[in-house]
């Protein structure tokens, strides 16, 4: 019997898969989670610090983390953050989605909205800023679903462009939580003095609301919606390098891939997570329905990964010669397996093959 694969599955790589890391996290944390809670009761939080920062690095390296108040000020709560990484950001909701439940404990996967922003404070330097100080002035960009701001704040004279950034974002974070801001704020700038019709930062939130409610945009957490792109540059004779129109969850790295002309520094490198993509022969797609057709095997692929907490779609485009389905693969050989028995039992054409973004896994290439 002939194998499938023309070309052979690399080696098990050695590398911990993703999905096997977050599950040792959760293992650990069920098993101290108690003695957490006591912990930050008795007021001795830091004791847990470097503990915390261990198994924490061991899921993603680097990754942000910090206790505060439960849901509803109930309990307490673990919050690791992406810090504005869009690749670290489904693996974070990924960690938070794994989360057991345990009593008295809350998990997200981004930082929140402060439930007091009318006393939120942030000390950078000699400097403190409260949240009732600062001022923006909101338009709304109808075509884009975004607020436009204009910020103000007494003590921007007197810091250099770095640290009035910082503060600025980290105080609109307390206002809406990290992905909010991510979500609804577009184009922001800073003003020297406070304009006519301005709005305290504590009541960007309500006012966020009313546009909600206005406009119905929908808006969702990392990678519950997708941004249509196009590209009009091809490098003929590349795999992607025909596309002229896709869709995607995860906008940095269509951009990152473009930009680096295929070849991709990998992204998720030493989180044992990876970004892969499918193509294959557009022609076997009935024309007119390519698109719906397309989602037909998204579907499946779905069908199998989500269950399995083994991956999910990115998106898809449409190339001149190839059509082609990103994902996000969280538990290695694994995971390849189950896209690959989709493949299978779609009876997908000749040709057909599983590519990796990472230009140094590119090797890792398998072709039906």
């Amino acid at each position: 019997m002939f194998s499938l694969f023309k070309r052979k599955a690399p080696p098990a790589p050695t590398e911990t898969t993703f999905k096997t890391r977050v599950a040792r996290f959760w293992e650990w944390y069920a098993s101290v989670a108690d003695r957490y809670y006591r912990t930050i009761e008795e007021k001795r939080v830091e004791e847990l610090a470097g503990e915390v920062r261990q198994h924490v690095n061991q899921v993603i390296p680097g990754l942000a983390w910090v206790f505060g108040p439960g849901a509803n000020e109930q309990g307490h709560s673990l919050t690791v953050s992406a810090e504005g990484n869009p690749h670290y950001e489904l693996l974070a909701a990924y960690w938070q989605k794994q989360a057991p439940k345990l009593p008295g404990w809350t998990f997200y996967g981004s930082r929140q909205p402060s439930q007091h922003l009318d006393t939120a404070q942030l000390k950078i330097g000699e400097h403190l800023f409260e949240g009732k100080a600062f001022w923006l002035t909101p338009t709304v960009d109808a075509d884009h679903q975004r607020l436009n701001l204009t910020a103000w704040h007494p003590l921007f004279p007197k810091l250099d462009d770095r640290t009035r950034w910082m503060v600025l974002f980290l105080m609109l974070d307390e206002a809406l939580g990290e992905i909010g801001t991510q979500n609804w704020i577009g184009r922001v700038e800073m003003n020297d003095q406070n304009l006519a019709g301005a709005m305290p930062l504590t009541e960007l939130r309500t006012y966020l609301e009313r546009v909600h409610a206005q406009h119905q945009w929908k808006k969702g957490g990392p990678g519950e919606s997708v941004t249509l792109y196009r590209l009009n540059e091809e490098r003929p004779g590349e795999l992607r390098g025909d596309i002229f129109v896709g869709s995607t969850a995860v906008k940095a790295l269509i951009g990152e891939f473009s930009a680096a002309n295929g070849q991709l520094k990998d992204p998720l490198a030493g989180t044992g997570a990876d970004y892969v993509y499918i193509a294959f022969d557009i022609g076997v797609l009935p024309k007119g329905n390519e698109a719906n057709a397309r989602g037909e095997i998204e579907d499946a692929l779905m069908a199998v990964l989500g269950p399995a907490a083994g991956g999910q779609v990115l998106g898809g485009a449409m190339g001149r010669c190839h059509a082609y389905i990103d994902l996000l693969l969280f538990d290695g050989a694994n995971s390849i397996n189950l896209v690959l028995d989709v493949l299978r039992k779609r009876k997908m054409p000749a040709g057909t093959s599983l590519n990796y973004f990472a230009h140094e896994k590119r090797g890792h290439r398998l072709i039906l």
